[in-house]
């Protein structure tokens, strides 16, 4: 059987489709280059920052042509005159779909499934072909990318039958999936990376919160200084008001005590004055 390798238009679909954020990016392309060979084109797996540069490159082009997340038109990922490569060429469309979905269940491991209804991909999609024709292209794709279908109860459903108007399960096949797991899952790296992150937040945290707390005892220890300062100058200026106070006290008694000798010498001289006269 064919096994499809993606490549980076393929996996910068993906970002857009499932809005992966800016900041997980880069752990999605550290996973999908550690699977390698399994699942990635060749030549990407040679240097990761030309995987990581043909991605972003490519982000930019689906940007540029309008595809920016979900609600984006699909037909808009395949550029113009584009190959199909899995599907015939008049269903490019449901083979870019496609491609999406698998990549969903494989960057989501703990995911067993998606629930789809075949029937009501032909309209959203733009396809104009036959509908027999698109049930051999959708057996065609789940072969190529490695999925299967079951029905609500968890039964195998064969496509080759024919497809039915109800909602199915779409997973991985079973020995696709063991292969994936022999690689590490991203759910466990976005953990690692979360504890990670969390402590150095933690000890950014404590280091902050020391330097704040350093720096309010250095201010309160100035402010109690600026105080104590201000108090000790209004002591001496009290002090000092004291003092003027008593001098000024002193000079006052001394001055009436002058005054009242003078008084009583004078009272004299005119009596003594007096009684020369008589």
């Amino acid at each position: 059987m064919i096994n499809y390798l993606y490549n980076a238009r393929d996996i910068a679909a993906y970002f857009k489709w499932a809005g992966v954020s800016s900041h997980q990016e880069k752990e999605y392309l550290n996973y999908i280059f550690q699977i390698g060979a399994d699942i990635l084109a060749k030549p990407l797996t040679r240097d990761y920052d030309e995987f990581e540069k043909a991605v972003y490159r490519e982000l930019y082009y689906l940007w540029s042509e309008g595809f920016e997340n979900e609600f984006s038109d699909i037909a808009t990922i395949a550029p113009k005159g584009a190959v199909s490569l899995i599907c015939d060429q008049e269903f490019i469309t449901l083979e870019s779909y496609m491609k999406l979905l698998a990549l969903h269940l494989i960057f989501s491991r703990n995911l067993p499934y998606v629930h789809v209804n075949f029937t009501g991909f032909m309209l959203p999609l733009g396809l104009k072909g036959e509908f027999s024709d698109y049930e051999k292209n959708v057996v065609k794709a789940c072969e190529i990318l490695h999925l299967t279908t079951h029905d609500v109860y968890n039964q195998p459903f064969d496509l080759n039958l024919g497809i039915p108007d109800e909602t199915l399960c779409l997973c991985l096949d079973t020995e696709f999936r063991k292969t994936l797991s022999e690689h590490e899952d991203i759910r466990k790296r976005f953990i690692k990376n979360a504890a990670t992150r969390l402590q150095e937040f933690k000890k950014t945290s404590a280091a902050i919160e020391e330097k704040e707390e350093k720096k309010k005892q250095r201010l309160l220890k100035r402010k109690m200084a600026r105080e104590t300062a201000k108090a000790l100058r209004e002591a001496a200026k009290a002090k000092m008001a004291e003092e003027e106070k008593r001098s000024k006290g002193k000079k006052s008694s001394s001055k009436s005590t002058v005054s009242s000798s003078e008084k009583s010498t004078q009272t004299t001289k005119k009596e003594t004055n007096k009684g020369k006269k008589q």
